[in-house]
């Protein structure tokens, strides 16, 4: 099982730049939560639903406790959200289904 955890601001847009290329839509005007749920949509529908599990932290109301690395980022000014497969933080300041699909398929 591959662990994907998104930390960010649930009811907050990403900033304008990101870490993968503009591939993962973050120059639109969707929260960062709904661009968790599709996310969770796209890998509901793909081949990896039974190997992946995923989880929406929002960095203001939930606990940091246990994610040091992705907690540390934030603090050291790295763009929300931050993408975490199993413990690495992989991608920060969007959501890319594709990139994190790729991660997943390594990981898996």
């Amino acid at each position: 099982m591959v662990q994907v955890d998104v930390f960010g601001i649930r009811e907050e847009a990403p900033p304008s730049s990101c870490s993968c290329g503009g591939a993962c839509g973050s120059m639109t005007e969707k929260t960062m939560g709904e661009m968790y749920e599709e996310l969770v949509r796209f890998f509901q529908e793909s081949e990896l639903a039974a190997d992946v599990q995923l989880k929406f932290i929002d960095v203001f109301e939930d606990d940091l406790k246990g994610y040091d690395t992705a907690h540390t980022m934030f603090k050291n000014g790295f763009a929300l959200p931050l993408v975490s497969v199993n413990g690495v933080v992989r991608l920060y300041g969007g959501i890319s289904n594709s990139k994190i699909y790729d991660e997943v398929r390594k990981g898996s």
